[in-house]
Order: structure tokens, then sequence, then C-alpha cells
């Protein structure tokens, strides 16, 4: 673990592509810290307009795009969908306004 946190302090890891069987090797929490680590330090920029900068949870973004968990998770990964913010441990969510525009964006508004 020192070793990975070292490698985070220098910005040598730029990113972690793990597959399906891989994952037993990594260990499970191995990986929750490597993709809180590379989720957490990611800033959105958010326009002048007032904004509530909600966080919303995975139930809430999946109830307002009508997409599931899975897909959520392919679209982000593939740079589609708006990233999450880590909230902690095994925890995350995603900024309404950025879901929102997104919603917008994808209708055409």
């Amino acid at each position: 673990m020192a070793d990975v946190k070292a490698l985070i302090r220098r910005k040598n890891i730029n990113y972690i592509e793990v597959s399906a069987n891989q994952i037993e090797f990594f260990g499970y929490q191995l990986l929750e810290y490597l993709l809180g680590q590379t989720t957490s330090n990611v800033v959105t920029p958010v326009s002048a307009a007032p904004s509530s900068n909600r966080i919303i949870r995975a139930k809430d973004v999946q109830e307002m795009t009508g997409l599931s968990r899975t897909t959520i998770w392919r679209l982000e990964n593939k740079g589609d969908f708006p990233r999450r913010v880590s909230l902690g441990v095994g925890s995350v969510g995603w900024l309404d306004d950025d879901v929102k525009r997104w919603i917008n964006n994808r209708n055409g508004i």
C-alpha cells in the first residue's frame, strides 16, 4: 500500500485498467482504494450561474437518467458521463448540476 501511495504522490499513475479476472489478484480493498484516489481529485468546472452543487447518489442518478448502474459506469469510463465524486471509502455520488447538464446535452436542449 505504501508503494501505491508513493506512486500517487509522484503522479506516476495515470490510469488503472483491471479486467474482471484480475479483480481477485488486486483485491477488492486495494481496487476500491485506487478508484477512490483517481476519482476524488477530479475537479469539474462549474458555470458562473448559481447552482446547488448538491451531490446525488447512484439511485437518484439512475432515476434521473433511466440508466442502470452498469451503463452509467461504462459511460463514465469512456468519458461520456460526468465523473463521480468520492464521498469516502466505498461511497460515491455525482454533482446534480453535472448530471442535469449531461441530460440536457443528450436531449439536444
